[in-house]
């Protein structure tokens, strides 16, 4: 081959390899960029407090809770005032009931699935022509038939207590709440049950709210039912929360809290059973 021809062909393979050698060698190795997770923060009512409260433990065991509301036309003066222009402390449709979505959202948010008693217990009341010392009696029945069928956590009676709104009301960090306190009948075996239960959420609420709760009190004797059904369940609470003064905004702030201590102490007695079980094997 004529070495004319020789040279052609090496000056056409050096302009062929060469991009492909550059290429190679000034390139940097790709870097892989992991995505660190989202984390996976809960969502809770809109408040400036809500920064002071810890957040509840990621991937928790999801708990069962059943709600009533034995005296269920409860209600509060703000709202039945700005929904119907009326100051009453009962009212059929405004009243504690309905507070049933946020309760609900709330104790999801804290993995608490929620049940409702599908009872209007004073509309029931009405009908039989029965007094309001007898709302116990009457909504008895209905809670019996639920608990047989179905297991929860934790059992709440909800209602609105009668205090004004100098005993009713907490600041804290600049945000207003309707407290609340617990009741444990004391006239039926087993009530210290109930009454270490209602002790730990109001030690529970404390801690994440100071003041927020106003303990537990035994009523027992006479002139008082003594039982409002708690003989039923080892883990029935009856909840006053807030008082007739109380706004939408303050209960909704409250059920907020309550529902992330209720979670909390619901976690703590998994974690006390998983370990006696483990202590047990």
């Amino acid at each position: 081959m004529p070495n004319k021809a020789r040279i052609l062909i090496g000056l056409f393979l050096l302009l062929f390899i060469s991009p492909i050698i550059i290429a190679t060698f000034s390139s940097k190795p790709q870097q892989v960029v992991i995505a660190e997770p989202i984390e996976d923060k809960q969502v809770v009512y809109a408040s400036a407090t809500q920064n002071e409260i810890p957040n509840t433990i990621e991937l928790m065991e999801s708990k069962k809770a059943l709600l009533l509301f034995t005296h269920s036309h409860e209600a509060f003066l703000p709202i039945v005032q700005s929904e119907n222009g009326q100051t009453a402390v009962y009212h059929s449709t405004s009243n504690i009931t309905a507070f049933e979505d946020i309760i609900r959202n709330q104790f999801s948010l804290n993995s608490i699935e929620t049940e409702f008693l599908a009872v209007d217990t004073m509309a029931e009341m009405k009908k039989t022509n029965r007094t309001f010392s007898q709302a116990y009696s009457v909504v008895r029945p209905f809670l019996t038939a639920q608990i047989q069928e179905n297991k929860y956590d934790i059992i709440i009676d909800l209602h609105r207590d009668a205090a004004t709104r100098d005993k009713s009301t907490l600041t804290y960090n600049n945000e207003t709440f309707g407290k609340i306190y617990f009741v444990v009948g004391e006239d039926y075996p087993n009530f210290a049950l109930n009454k270490s239960f209602a002790q730990q959420l109001s030690a529970n609420l404390n801690e994440l709210v100071p003041g927020i709760s106003r303990g537990v009190i035994g009523k027992k004797g006479d002139n008082v039912n003594g039982i409002y059904n708690q003989d039923l369940a080892n883990n029935m609470v009856l909840i006053e929360l807030g008082g007739i003064d109380n706004t939408q905004e303050e209960i909704n702030r409250t059920i907020s809290v309550l529902a992330k201590a209720i979670s909390s102490v619901l976690q703590e007695q998994s974690a006390q059973n998983t370990t006696l079980t483990d202590v047990g094997a």
